[in-house]
């Protein structure tokens, strides 16, 4: 019996340090969490093995000044004159582009250049939009497949 309360005691113990240790802030294991500074759509996922690849971004930044007002809403503006870096492995730069008037940049490149020289159908590639807006870095993913 004095075994039986002795590890049933021994066990409790146990259990409850495990709890406490497993509830322990750390700073060291927080990642900072920030929100894109502008809002990218891209348009263009299959294209054919014989084609070029043609993906057309549009950058908007989002005025939410009037969030609360049902009439108004959030803002879509176009973000010209802004410096988008499209990558391929996360450090082999592509291609510079510039947006426009409209917010838009429009990227045209061979499979070849994205490292596929002989495309077959279901191959793909993720491409990675990146610039700084307002001096907040972003990075948009985007996968580009072979029809």
């Amino acid at each position: 019996m004095k075994n039986l309360i002795k590890n049933s005691a021994l066990l409790t113990v146990s259990t409850l340090m495990l709890c406490f240790q497993s509830c322990v802030e750390s700073e060291d294991l927080v990642t900072p969490n920030v929100a894109s500074p502008v809002l990218i759509l891209l348009e263009g996922t299959t294209f054919a093995a014989t084609s070029p690849v043609m993906v057309s971004s549009t950058t908007f930044e989002l005025d939410k000044t009037n969030i609360l007002d049902r009439t108004k809403g959030i803002d879509s503006i176009p973000v010209p004159n802004l410096a988008l870096e499209v990558f391929i492995h996360n450090t082999q730069r592509l291609a510079s582009l510039t947006t426009d008037a409209t917010g838009t940049a429009n990227l045209e490149i061979s499979w070849a250049d994205l490292g596929l020289s002989e495309p077959e159908s279901g191959s793909q590639v993720q491409l990675e939009f990146a610039g700084t807006h307002k001096s907040i870095p972003f990075r948009k993913y985007h996968t580009v497949r072979v029809q």
